[in-house]
């Protein structure tokens, strides 16, 4: 007899082989979908050579990129504005009649970070110098011809990890992208001096735009292009030993951050270089940025300030931290007496803090003046035209490609023309070793001929005459001496050096 098979005897379905093997199919392909979307999202590619790294709040994007990935939407037009040049230059070499290209990496923090001073406006800026002189190297012949600049563009992030990520990738696209240096590289932190040298370890030599701090000298593979502190303090010492201020009484604030090159060699190369009696008696005022509390520091601190009465004030920190010391100073008890505060070049960021409101305010109210040793401002052509060439400057005048360009950004902070005269220096070090008969330039090429760049080879930068030394730094950079008014207008008062007098080349013939 056949068992019933109505709908009161049926065996449900999922009780049964095929029922049963159906369910794990479906259970398999749930997991499997489900397993596929979580390593989805664990992608951590951004673009080619960019890659997602880090944890947290310190999670971001980092590599290098040839400008079609931009780290920031700030960046996104001077980003724009490189990848067409970059374009143009890979499409006309391959052409078959182009013109043979090497490329340049310009390496800096992309995107602003609370414990530094460069804002977004100034890494902007630093973009847009860079991208003029990759423009003047390849469209104008008054710095040679060949080979055209490809300028990549490279964020190495904060961390260890985002560092060597960043370090490898430009090492390792060496040969595949033709790269031959290095340039740009960010502030002088520990971490500046370590990837220096991870390059330099590939024979890729490095351009330093705004580096300053006397422990880089002599660092293998590393050419700057700005003055270390050493010189920006024997500048401060010429600027008070002149006229009326060559009697000033001076007191020396200095930052404790161990952490920090720039502001620990600043403050030795002053206490050094000033003459012992023209300190004030009594203690230097020392706080320390990488702690809290530092307004309250200071303003605990005036009254001792007043009791030694100085007619100048050193602060040998950084801008972040001025709004926090001039705020105090303003209400000091002794304000009827004027004071001058004269500051190293990470000043030139003052005006574009978040906190400069307060510094404004204490400039307007509390009888300060506020001075700095610069690295590069406009009003020093001026200033002592005799200390610049007018076909250096040329591209930040009117009509000149800066201008062009960007006639909305400001060239007050220097960024723009410091970056312009290291990716220069950098072009003048690659173009010293092409001929008609030698493209195949290496980065090796590169190194060898960053000893060159001094006296007859001095590079024209637009932040003055650039001859290397043998530690790697300029000789008597021109320094200009730049004052911040209450409204944030920078104004040249003088331009100097280490020596006094800014560096010319010798007549030749």
């Amino acid at each position: 007899m056949t068992p019933p098979t109505g709908p009161d005897t049926q065996v449900p379905w999922h009780r049964t082989w095929r029922g049963r093997s159906l369910a794990l199919v479906t259970v398999l392909a749930v997991c499997g979908a489900a397993l596929f979307w979580w390593l989805r999202s664990e992608d951590t590619r951004c673009a080619d050579g960019v890659e997602r790294i880090g944890e947290g709040d310190q999670r971001e994007c980092v590599g290098v990129t040839d400008g079609a990935f931009s780290f920031d939407g700030d960046l996104d037009g001077v980003f724009g504005l490189i990848h067409a040049e970059n374009e143009r230059v890979v499409a006309e070499a391959e052409s078959g009649n182009g013109v043979p290209y090497v490329s340049v990496v310009y390496l800096l923090p992309m995107t602003p970070d609370p414990g530094e001073s460069n804002s977004r406006d100034s890494i902007r800026h630093e973009l847009e110098g860079a991208f003029t002189a990759q423009w003047e190297a390849n469209q104008t012949s008054a710095h040679g011809e060949s080979p055209q600049i490809r300028l990549l563009l490279a964020h190495p992030g904060r961390t260890d990890e985002q560092r060597e990520f960043t370090i490898g990738e430009i090492t390792e696209r060496r040969d595949e992208d033709r790269i031959v240096a290095v340039a740009g590289r960010g502030t002088s932190l520990q971490a500046t001096q370590q990837m220096v040298a991870d390059l330099a370890a590939a024979d890729i030599a490095s351009f330093g735009a705004v580096l300053t701090s006397d422990l880089l000298a002599e660092t293998r593979g590393l050419v700057r292009v700005a003055p270390p502190n050493g010189d920006e303090a024997a500048a401060a010492v010429q600027y008070l030993s002149d006229g009326d201020r060559a009697d000033d009484r001076v007191l020396l604030v200095r930052d404790g951050n161990v952490e920090d090159q720039y502001t620990a060699t600043l403050a030795d190369e002053f206490a050094r270089q000033l003459p012992e009696d023209r300190f004030v008696t009594g203690q230097p005022m020392q706080f320390d940025s990488s702690q809290s509390g530092l307004a309250t520091y200071f303003s605990n601190e005036m009254a001792n300030l007043c009791l030694q009465e100085p007619d100048v004030v050193y602060f040998a920190g950084r801008s972040r931290d001025l709004a926090a010391f001039l705020g105090p100073l303003a209400e000091r008890q002794c304000q009827d007496t004027p004071i001058t505060v004269l500051s190293g070049d990470d000043a030139s960021q003052t005006v574009q803090q978040e906190t400069f409101d307060n510094v404004r305010q204490a400039l307007d109210l509390g009888q300060i003046e506020l001075v700095y040793t610069g690295l590069a401002h406009p009003g020093a052509w001026e200033e002592a035209p005799s200390a610049f060439s007018p076909t250096a400057i040329s591209a930040f005048l009117t009509g000149g490609t800066f201008v062009t360009t960007f006639p909305e950004s400001d060239l007050g902070d220097g960024q723009a023309i410091m970056a312009h005269d290291a990716l220069l220096t950098a072009v003048t070090a690659i173009r010293s070793v092409a001929t008609p008969e030698y493209t195949d330039i290496t980065s090796s090429d590169v190194f060898q001929q960053i000893t060159t760049l001094h006296d007859a080879n001095a590079v024209a930068g637009a932040s003055g005459w650039i001859s290397i030394g043998t530690d790697g730094s300029p000789e008597s950079k021109a320094i200009p001496i730049i004052r911040i008014d209450e409204h944030g207008t920078l104004t040249t008062v003088a331009v100097t050096s280490s020596t006094g007098t800014p560096y010319t080349p010798a007549p030749t013939g």
